[in-house]
């Protein structure tokens, strides 16, 4: 095997599968490192690699062994895109001693992978390499045994008459069983459903999980009655033994529940709705993984195949009712806080390269919502002229009673020269580190390969407690970043000795010298808190870490919804959702259908100071807006749950979403403009500024109510 040379660990990687950093606070998958399955991100315009052609030698003289590599359905095989999932599996590995880090045995199998994806650069000439992002792993008893991407999927029956629209759901805890999914003649409209985190069941066209077709769907129904329950645990959307599944779908609403119907099921609460019939599903459901850790990380790869999923599935429908390509409509009610925010991270390329392609086919969407941390104080902006005497400095204030691990990030401005440029952290007051620290913003000689990047580990009492490290973020991008362990002990693997993170207001300090670059006119340095939500399905006993002006007094907060504020450095705008900045995602903000107001966490884009004068948007913005709150005094938006005759209510811009995505798919499906059942805003205040802000809030279009007729 290839040396452990480490050359694709990121700060994320590198904390959350260090056995010494932060391993033990992670989800029990990788805490326990029962798999040696995992998933991963390709980022590269090369060829992909043969699988069968992926072999080694465990040891000089040994057999030659092939690693077990594959794919997911790749739509249109993954031609012309840059980025691209895969899943991997080491056979002969399975049964050896646990190496000291999991990083290093990834990075084996990366390295040996890295020999199958080497291509030439048509501009330089030069050798280029794939960079890869793994994630998180993948069960055992998930993962197919006879896997062919273009095996017909059993018990799939094409409708009699076309559909004249696709939409798709990808969320959690997906209730294929609701009869509120049943066409005119009782039969399921959802045509095709993965379940990436099931238990396989034996040959399968899904490298792991398990998919259903609407004949099997049609097939439960008729074995089982109205128990729904009993359904799920057939299908295996129930199983209490799979972490990465469980019981979740035994509670009467999910998020999953509540958006998918929102985006598809019949109207809930009142008897008058137009017919869906010439609409088909298409849904994915997500592993638990995915929401317990809320920071972003692990989650590409599966988010990335569920696309393809749909988009090779739409095909499949498209073509069993004579080839064109159907308007399809996706609802992803999913997203984080922190990233890059400027349309290059690795999902929101491979988002944009998809949409693209289809579009010159037909009619595409992908529905996604802004995000609900506009009051949190999760996002900071600071220009040229906030820097003192050289230095920028940042509060981040750290909860105490937090069980998991805390992010933040530095975004610097692309292409900005961060020579004499220093990243310092401070811990709260009465608090002490083993070793002041600090990182100059340049890659350590001991990464030759991959992003340049350097780490260094914070220390209290000799234990790791934290991890702080600037990267060129792929190739192009440097950013700084700390990772802290909980605030509070935790469980810790048998031999270990508890260790945390002190909560309090830590300190983060970007420092230059006098000769190094200042930033332009119209660049700028942006921090982001990553999300730390407690799903209260999971109980992972995260709490919210947020950002402090050092300058300023804390902003306190109107009694009264706020629809504008002042910008600070530390502000709502620049909010928008993590995963939600490509160009071709629409980008759906939440408004108080009683007011017509923002709803007051309804996120949104980015702007930059004007000295006074109407602001000057950055970034992505949204793009229209949907009902997230009723009213005041009735928060949410009203949806049904798991069984059928179960109601859901949810607060957030995830319940705005899918009415947009419901509206343009109905449009769509009865040919005209996607924008049509949507109405159209305009903002003629004499203020400028709140004009400018209402907008970055509220979008060109807002849905008129509530679909379901909940009032």
């Amino acid at each position: 095997m290839a040396p452990r040379v480490r050359q694709y660990t990121g700060p994320y990687e590198r904390w959350v599968f260090g056995k010494k950093l932060g391993r033990p606070f992670s989800f029990p998958a990788i805490r326990d490192w029962k798999s040696r399955y995992f998933a991963a991100l390709m980022d590269s315009p090369v060829p992909l690699p043969d699988v069968s052609q992926v072999k080694f030698r465990a040891e000089p003289g040994a057999p030659v062994e092939r690693v077990d590599v594959r794919y997911p359905p790749l739509w249109k095989n993954g031609q012309g895109l840059s980025v691209r999932p895969f899943c991997f599996y080491d056979p002969v590995d399975a049964a050896s001693p646990e190496p000291e880090s999991l990083e290093d045995w990834m990075d084996m199998l990366l390295e040996l992978l890295d020999q199958f994806t080497e291509g030439l650069d048509e501009a330089t000439g030069q050798r280029k390499r794939a960079r890869y992002r793994v994630n998180f792993p993948i069960n055992e008893a998930s993962w197919t045994q006879d896997y062919d991407p273009g095996r017909a999927v059993a018990g799939q029956t094409p409708k009699a008459t076309a559909p004249k629209a696709i939409v798709a759901v990808i969320d959690d805890g997906i209730p294929f069983a609701n009869r509120t999914y049943l066409d005119g003649e009782g039969k399921t409209r959802v045509s095709h459903c993965w379940l990436q985190a099931a238990r396989t069941t034996g040959p399968s066209a899904v490298p792991f999980g398990r998919e259903i077709s609407n004949g099997e769907i049609d097939t439960l129904r008729v074995e089982h009655g109205r128990d729904e329950a009993a359904m799920y645990v057939a299908a295996g959307a129930i199983d209490a033994d799979l972490p990465e599944v469980g019981n979740y779908m035994l509670r009467e609403t999910t998020h999953g529940a509540h958006t998918m119907a929102m985006t598809a099921g019949k109207a809930f609460g009142t008897g008058v709705d137009v017919s869906q019939d010439d609409i088909e599903i298409v849904a994915v459901q997500l592993p638990n993984s995915i929401s317990w850790d809320t920071s972003g990380f692990g989650k590409e790869m599966y988010m990335l195949s569920a696309l393809h999923y749909i988009f090779d599935r739409a095909t499949r429908i498209s073509e069993a009712h004579g080839g064109a390509e159907l308007p399809l409509v996706i609802n992803f009610s999913y997203g984080w806080s922190a990233g890059r925010h400027d349309g290059q991270s690795e999902m929101d390329t491979a988002m944009q390269e998809l949409l693209s392609s289809r579009r010159k086919l037909a009619p595409t969407f992908l529905v996604m919502p802004s995000g609900n941390i506009f009051e949190d104080d999760m996002h900071a902006n600071f220009q040229e002229s906030d820097f003192s005497d050289d230095q920028l400095s940042i509060g981040w204030q750290v909860q105490p009673d937090d069980r998991t691990s805390s992010y933040v990030e530095i975004w610097l401005p692309e292409g900005l020269d961060p020579e004499g440029y220093t990243f310092e952290v401070t811990p709260p007051r009465g608090v002490s580190l083993d070793a002041a620290p600090s990182l100059a913003l340049r890659g350590a000689p001991r990464f030759p390969r991959g992003d340049p990047r350097n780490f260094a580990n914070l220390r209290a009492g000799g234990a790791v407690v934290g991890q702080m490290s600037v990267d060129k973020n792929r190739g192009t991008r440097w950013r700084a970043m700390v990772a802290l362990a909980p605030s509070v002990p935790v469980t810790m693997p048998e031999g270990e000795t508890a260790r945390w993170a002190a909560s309090g207001r830590w300190t983060l300090t970007l420092k230059r010298t006098a000769s190094a670059a200042r930033l332009a006119p119209d660049a700028y340095v942006n921090i982001w808190a990553q999300r730390d939500d407690d799903p209260s399905e999971l109980r992972t006993g995260g709490r919210q870490s947020y950002l402090v002006d050092l300058n300023r007094t804390p902003r306190i907060k109107p009694a009264l919804p706020e629809y504008t504020q002042p910008l600070t450095p530390v502000r709502g705008f620049g909010s928008m959702n993590g995963v939600a900045n490509a160009d071709f995602v629409t980008r759906v903000g939440g408004y108080v259908q009683s007011s017509g107001h923002p709803a007051r966490y309804s996120s949104a884009g980015g702007l930059l100071n004007t000295g006074g004068a109407a602001p000057v948007t950055w970034g992505a913005h949204v793009a229209l807006s949907g009902v997230s709150d009723r009213g005041t005094a009735l928060p949410g938006t009203v949806s049904q749950g798991v069984y059928s005759g179960a109601r859901s209510i949810l607060i957030g811009t995830s319940g705005a979403a899918p009415q947009v995505a419901r509206c343009i798919a109905r449009a769509l499906a009865d040919g005209l403009d996607p924008m049509s059942g949507l109405t159209p805003q305009s903002y003629t205040y004499p203020n400028a500024v709140k004009n400018v802000q209402l907008k970055a809030r509220l979008g060109n279009f807002v849905t008129p109510a509530l679909w379901s007729g909940e009032r």
